[in-house]
């Protein structure tokens, strides 16, 4: 039986153009009677148009078009596995990342890419850790163990200027350009070089902790040195200090005085010190406000012996800096600052020793501080033998061009009068009458084992109308 011929909707017919070529034109009508008409140069396209016009009028039988191609079947098989694992990219993206990545590798290695990424995934670790700043910094805080408490709040301070305006920023967050910002705030050299160096010490903590991956600080601009001239105190005012200490309260001070100028402590290494650090021939000083409490020793000279042997010290006097005050006063220096025993002292010796490494280790400071602020401060050598030679025998006839506050005279009843009368009436009403002041009384009878009332005890007696 002979199969009946497929009736076909569109024909195609080849013509002669005005131009002299040959076209193809496709015509015929769709089921809804549009007409179709359209020309093509090649009767390849004019095929192509023409089948897929018929299937588009077999009402939807077929879902494909046929498209010419030189791949396999396997091939367009294989095409379409890759595009449905990623639909979003097209097949050449996918091969030309692939071949960029194994280019990257070969050029270090011929591992491979699978074996480059399998090495990975074993020695990968995250390299950072996202923390706000007030977070880290009082992280940082409760790392500075054995710190002392002026440290503690220097740190404190600089870490202030970071969470300021965000305390949620993250560490990693900050770029050298914000440290600069909030440097450049200070116009003072010495102020922006003292925050700095503590936020320095606070992100390099932090790189450490892997809270960031580099410190901001580490590209700043160098700051410019500047030499700076240390206050120091004249040889005259060295002798009338020397002579107040001597003179005040039977020598309160001498011992702490002498240990600054002959020694050149800090004021925070004095009042670390400790009568057990005092040693035959050296003192052993643990840094005070230096980090890490790092040990050092101090010969003690021939001056600084002269002045613990008549004066020996027994600690930091109570209420010190105060005391220091009514010596300044005494003395009435022509400039004054918190360090300028230290500093008087490291300038005498410099110029006894000329050995900068050797002063430099003595007074826990670096060579280029010493070259920086203290070279050539002292001009007269006169001065500096005569400085070295104040001991408390040589200014025992030194006068004192000031004056100091004269010791209260004060008339204690004896020790049986004075317990009874501390009962008999509040230490208020009883301070007026003996002309001094109830924390004076308070203090004597503490001395003297004179027993006092117990706080309440006047109240108790009003309330019982005594």
């Amino acid at each position: 039986m002979v199969r009946p011929n497929k009736k076909e909707r569109f024909k195609i017919e080849d013509f002669r153009n005005a131009s002299g070529n040959i076209s193809y034109r496709v015509a015929g009508y769709r089921p809804d009677g549009e007409r179709i008409r359209k020309n093509f140069r090649y009767k390849a396209d004019a095929i192509e148009f023409r089948a897929r016009m018929e299937r588009e009028c077999e009402e939807g039988k077929f879902d494909r078009h046929l498209t010419r191609t030189k791949l396999t079947p396997e091939q367009i098989a294989d095409a379409e596995t890759a595009l449905s694992h990623n639909p979003n990219r097209t097949l050449t993206e996918q091969v030309l990342e692939l071949q960029a990545l194994n280019e990257r590798i070969t050029k270090v290695s011929d591992v491979g890419l699978e074996n480059a990424v399998a090495f990975f995934e074993r020695h990968y670790r995250p390299e950072i850790s996202s923390i706000g700043i007030y977070q880290s910094a009082e992280k940082f805080l409760a790392s500075r163990v054995g710190r002392s408490p002026q440290t503690i709040n220097y740190y404190r301070k600089c870490l202030q200027l970071l969470y300021q305006g965000d305390p949620n920023k993250t560490v990693h967050a900050f770029t050298t350009r914000n440290i600069s910002t909030i440097l450049s705030a200070y116009e003072h050299i010495g102020s922006q070089r003292s925050y700095r160096r503590g936020l320095n010490a606070f992100f390099n903590w932090a790189v450490r902790a892997k809270y960031c991956l580099e410190n901001p600080c580490d590209h700043l601009e160098a700051l410019p040195r500047q030499k700076r001239n240390v206050v120091i105190l004249q040889l005259e005012e060295v002798r009338q200090l020397l002579r107040a200490a001597q003179s005040y309260r039977e020598g309160e001070l001498a011992a702490s005085v002498a240990i600054m100028l002959f020694a050149g402590l800090r004021p925070s290494e004095l009042a670390d010190l400790k009568v057990s650090d005092i040693r035959t021939g050296n003192l052993i000083i643990y840094g005070g406000k230096m980090e890490g409490k790092i040990k050092r020793r101090v010969t003690i000279v021939p001056a600084l012996e002269a002045w613990l042997e008549q004066f020996p010290f027994t600690g930091i006097p109570k209420n010190w800096y105060k005391k220091m005050g009514t010596l300044k006063d005494a003395v009435q220096p022509q400039e004054w600052v918190s360090d300028i025993l230290r500093h008087t002292s490291i300038s005498y010796q410099i110029e006894r020793d000329e050995d900068i490494g050797k002063v430099a280790t003595r007074n826990g400071t670096s060579d280029s501080m010493i070259m920086l602020h203290y070279r050539d401060v002292v001009e007269d050598p006169q001065d500096v033998t005569e400085f070295w030679a104040l001991t408390p025998d040589a200014l025992k006839n030194v006068p004192l061009t000031g004056s100091l506050p004269a010791k209260q005279s004060v008339s204690w009843p004896d020790d049986t009068e004075l317990a009874k009368l501390v009962w008999e009436k509040p230490l208020s009403k009883l301070s007026k009458d003996l002309g001094i002041s109830d924390n004076a009384i308070r203090k004597r009878c503490i001395k003297h084992n004179i027993d006092l009332p117990k706080n309440g005890y006047w109240q108790r007696q009003r309330a019982l109308g005594l």
